[in-house]
């Protein structure tokens, strides 16, 4: 199953998209250990899904949808999109539980550590390599955002504050988040990464997710509201309008993850993610004239220089295997 290019994957009437889409799902499947396999599908049968392209020529969605060919397919693609929707949705709330407890400069640096999380975890879920270049590389990211971070914003970030003990807590829940958004990229490429990669199937997860986000992880909202732990309000229109707006940019961004987490490595994909740190100081420097600072520059030098690592990492290990 080859990648879509965007347009012919446009092109795709519904019934071919949700064929292809599925498909793909079988290559999936079938590349998933049986433990993985069973546990998301209650089949304690051992062995591959049978594949017969003799039963996708059906003539509606609906025979798809309720052939009992697809059945374990449509079955694993709903589970996981569950499990993905949540270990995506908990690094967000404990964000915005943490901001109010520690610092804006610790709890960037913490968020970004989801790049040694994600290392750890692809070590012990996707037996990955120990490499010294991929901990260097690691390491430097990791050091350009503490640099840019606390040498720019610790002396005025929270200056009235005394409550140690308060910060601490903040820090270890940002220290959670961090982890689970690393083991989000990791089991995505476990779970969710077939083969061989596919445009329509790394966006459809993506819309899956949200179609999970919208029915079920709201209801944490009006427990909160209601029993005065957190309230909630709407909007008026013009924060309606950028919450929009970053939402559109949000499912942008997220699709653009996945692939890339499919085409590469969870590490390769967080550091990647890093390297918008260094691009939004210089698109504040040209649109709202925010001066750069030795530590931005020093900083975004390391996390470039861990992207070059790591990318020049990946392309000779491609090279080996030809």
């Amino acid at each position: 199953m080859v990648m879509l290019p965007l347009q012919f994957m446009f092109r795709l009437n519904p019934l071919q998209y949700l064929a292809e889409f599925l498909n793909v799902g079988f290559e999936l499947v079938n590349t998933v250990k049986p433990t993985y396999y069973s546990i998301l599908t209650r089949d304690r049968t051992v062995g591959e899904v049978e594949y017969n392209k003799n039963l996708i020529n059906v003539t509606s969605i609906t025979q798809i949808l309720t052939s009992r060919h697809y059945r374990q397919v449509i079955i694993y693609i709903l589970k996981i999109s569950i499990l993905f929707a949540c270990c995506i949705c908990i690094p967000g709330y404990v964000w915005y539980f943490a901001v109010n407890l520690t610092t804006m400069a610790k709890l960037t640096a913490i968020y970004n550590t989801s790049c040694f999380w994600a290392y750890i975890f692809s070590i012990m879920l996707l037996s990955e390599s120990i490499r010294v270049e991929k901990i260097v590389a690691t390491f430097l990211s990791i050091a350009g955002v503490v640099i840019m971070t606390f040498f720019a914003t610790e002396n005025s970030d929270h200056e009235s504050s005394n409550n140690n003990f308060v910060i601490v807590v903040g820090d270890l829940i940002a220290c959670f988040g961090a982890l689970v958004y690393g083991l989000y990229q990791v089991l995505y490429k476990r779970l969710g990464s077939p083969p061989t990669p596919s445009f329509l199937f790394a966006n459809t997860i993506t819309g899956l997710i949200g179609v999970c986000t919208f029915f079920v992880l709201w209801i944490p909202i009006p427990i909160l509201h209601f029993t005065g732990f957190e309230l909630f309000e709407l909007p008026d229109s013009g924060t309606f309008g950028y919450i929009l707006l970053i939402a559109i940019a949000g499912v942008f961004f997220n699709a653009s993850l996945m692939l890339v987490i499919a085409l590469t490595s969870p590490l390769f994909a967080a550091i990647g993610i890093m390297l918008t740190i260094p691009i939004v100081a210089w698109v504040d420097l040209i649109v709202i004239n925010t001066p750069i600072t030795a530590s931005t520059v020093f900083g975004s030098f390391c996390i470039l220089l861990a992207f070059v690592l790591l990318s020049w990492t990946s392309i000779r290990d491609e090279i080996r295997k030809l």
